[in-house]
């Protein structure tokens, strides 16, 4: 079993990764899938390929270790699994503390019946809309 950690970008660039894969191996990557093959090949008609591999050649080579790490899973009659965890990256984990904070601190001066700042009313707002 393979397992990789990334961050939500590291991730995307594992994913365009996988399309060039497919788009270079055909039959070899994900054959069954009739849907996805007739997408691929019209993708790649429409000039996704030299996009990826551009893309793919100036990609950071942790991230082309990443995915030949999983690479095996998705190849026909293979009994491998690969676990991949996406987790934030270390701006977002403080922006979201941050947050978090002042979400906090707003809330309580609410309960205990105090004006709140702008910034504290903008933060509300946006995840009261988000949970709605």
């Amino acid at each position: 079993m393979s397992k990789i950690n990334v961050t939500p970008g590291e991730y995307a660039d594992i994913v365009v990764c996988f399309l060039l894969d497919k788009m270079l191996h055909p039959d070899e990557v994900i054959p069954l899938n009739k849907d996805f093959n007739k997408y691929m090949k019209k993708m790649s008609g429409k000039g996704m390929k030299p996009v990826s591999l551009n893309y793919y050649l100036n990609l950071n080579a942790n991230i082309r270790v990443f995915y030949k790490r999983i690479k095996k899973v998705f190849e026909y009659d293979q009994n491998q699994s690969a676990i991949i965890h996406i987790w934030p990256s270390k701006k977002d984990k403080e922006k979201s503390a941050k947050k978090d904070n002042i979400l906090k601190r707003a809330i309580n001066k609410l309960l205990m019946k105090d004006d709140i700042t702008e910034e504290e009313r903008q933060l509300l707002t946006e995840e009261y809309r988000d949970e709605n």
